[in-house]
């Protein structure tokens, strides 16, 4: 049987901090750090704090403009548009249309097969992943591939509010979890697996199976139920049948009906 180390007691029978992480022996103390008296700054600690999150949005930000567009930097861009959850946007999305006028588009090069056109939709960011962003709007949560977004602007929004680090008021069996049992438990969960690694759309969509859904493609709109999803397709079911969309082809696509 595991003792505590202090009073040799099971349980601890030792003068009991306020979080343990839920365990029943008392933590080991804390090694003592060099404390400096003198301010590193000359402002104060609430204006050096919000000097210091401009100063990391700016880089972010800069980071993910200006850096190749590899992997490390769509990760870069999801952690910036994490930090805007809960802001009210108007997000331009450009798609790219194919021509059905077959007589009109048969003496056109391969360029100009296409017709792009800019859609804008309002609504308030809920979450970013690795390739995409999710926007809901009443009843609906759209997603929207990160190389079909063109621009991003904050709408004047009457509610001001603050974003609280995460995890802040977890309770204790959940940050326990977290501690000691990080790998298994964020497997399990696609919203912190996301959180810490990001998660590209077509896992995120998997949670929407049996939900309708209107996907924006080259070809047109598709309206249907999500029965399916995998690494490069959506399926939908409607009345005409299954019907396979490659995600590749998808401008954006919508979840509705929801509660």
């Amino acid at each position: 049987m595991e003792r505590c180390i202090n009073c040799g007691s099971n349980p601890c029978r030792c003068h009991q901090p306020k979080d343990l992480f839920g365990s029943p022996f008392l933590c080991q103390g804390r090694i003592r750090t060099r404390k400096f008296a003198s301010p590193n700054s000359p402002l104060d600690q609430q204006a050096l704090d919000d000097l210091q999150s401009c100063i990391d949005g700016a880089n972010d930000l800069l980071r993910s403009l200006g850096s190749r567009p590899d992997e490390e930097n769509k990760r870069q861009l999801q952690l910036y548009f994490l930090e805007l959850r809960g802001e009210v946007v108007t997000v331009e999305i450009i798609c790219e249309f194919e021509r059905f006028d077959v007589e009109e588009s048969s003496n056109l090069p391969n360029d100009d097969m296409t017709i792009k056109k800019t859609i804008c939709l309002d609504g308030k960011i809920a979450t970013a992943g690795r390739d995409f962003l999710q926007v809901n709007q009443n009843g609906s949560s759209v997603f929207i591939l990160y190389k079909n977004l063109l621009s991003i602007s904050r709408k004047d929004c009457k509610d001001e509010f603050e974003l609280e680090p995460e995890f802040i008021d977890a309770e204790k069996n959940l940050r326990r979890k977290l501690a000691f049992n990080f790998g298994e438990f964020v497997a399990k969960n696609p919203n912190f697996l996301n959180l810490f690694f990001g998660i590209p759309l077509f896992y995120m969509l998997k949670q929407y199976c049996g939900k309708e859904a209107i996907a924006f493609t080259t070809m047109g709109m598709v309206k249907g139920t999500i029965s399916g999803v995998d690494m490069d397709q959506i399926v939908l079911i409607n009345n005409r049948g299954e019907i396979i969309i490659n995600l590749g082809e998808i401008c954006y696509i919508k979840v509705i009906n929801l509660k």
